[in-house]
């Protein structure tokens, strides 16, 4: 007695769609409809045939899709810029710094002659003495 699957080929084309196109992974697909994940990649790739897709190594596919080409040299880029935007960030930072110590040095100064004529001046009723 040959086993019936509980799905219809149409049902399992469908599932494997989803994992072809990227949509939800093998293991999603087989813990939401509680089929076992080898069942699973058999009917993606038995899919795959179907539509003449490419089988790489050990019958899955290791090559990527142009639009996940794509997607992965934008992040790339987007890496590549947000990289440069902290190192300017950074050295505006260290250019601050250096212009707050420069600042700091000025204040003690300041201070320092301001306690120097405070000592200076006269107070109350001497000064006319």
């Amino acid at each position: 007695m040959p086993f019936e699957s509980k799905m219809t080929p149409e049902e399992r084309a469908a599932l494997a769609d989803l994992a072809i196109a990227k949509t939800k992974t093998n293991q999603e697909l087989s813990e939401e409809y509680e089929i076992p994940r080898k069942t699973i990649e058999s009917w993606v790739q038995k899919r795959r045939k179907e539509l003449g897709m490419p089988l790489g190594p050990r019958g899955g596919d290791r090559t990527l899709t142009p639009s996940a080409l794509r997607r992965i040299e934008k992040e790339k880029e987007q890496r590549v810029a947000a990289e440069a935007q902290a190192a300017s960030y950074r050295e505006e930072l260290s250019a601050a710094r250096g212009q707050l110590a420069q600042m700091n040095e000025i204040l003690r100064g300041m201070q320092v002659t301001l306690e120097y004529y405070m000592r200076l001046r006269p107070t109350g009723g001497q000064a006319g003495a």
